[in-house]
């Protein structure tokens, strides 16, 4: 268990910022959050579009991708960016959720 949390740290996988508000808020969510309040928030598709707009606003402000050259925007390459973000964001989440919970039956 050691050497995977220091892989994260080694990799730099844990210091991306969509991970970070994931893991942040998975732990946000497990503590003032109910089970049922946190099945409700996953089924509201408000939730996936604020974390869309999360994503879109992170990409397009500091991680964007060029064409060859530098000079226009590779918007195809930059729309996986956002969807590759998300996933990071809603896998770091679940997976702080899951921590607490195991957390607390122990």
């Amino acid at each position: 268990m050691i050497k995977g949390i220091l892989a994260l740290f080694t990799s730099g996988a844990i210091l991306n910022p969509m991970i970070l508000f994931g893991i942040f808020t998975g732990f946000l969510f497990s503590w003032k959050l109910t089970g049922e309040q946190i099945m409700e928030l996953y089924f509201n598709p408000r939730f996936y579009a604020l974390i869309f707009l999360v994503a879109t606003g992170y990409t397009f402000l500091f991680k964007k991708i060029y064409k060859q050259g530098g000079y226009e925007l590779d918007t195809g390459a930059c729309w996986i960016r956002v969807v590759a973000s998300m996933g990071r964001f809603f896998l770091s989440n679940l997976l702080s959720l899951s921590f607490v919970q195991l957390i607390s039956l122990a």
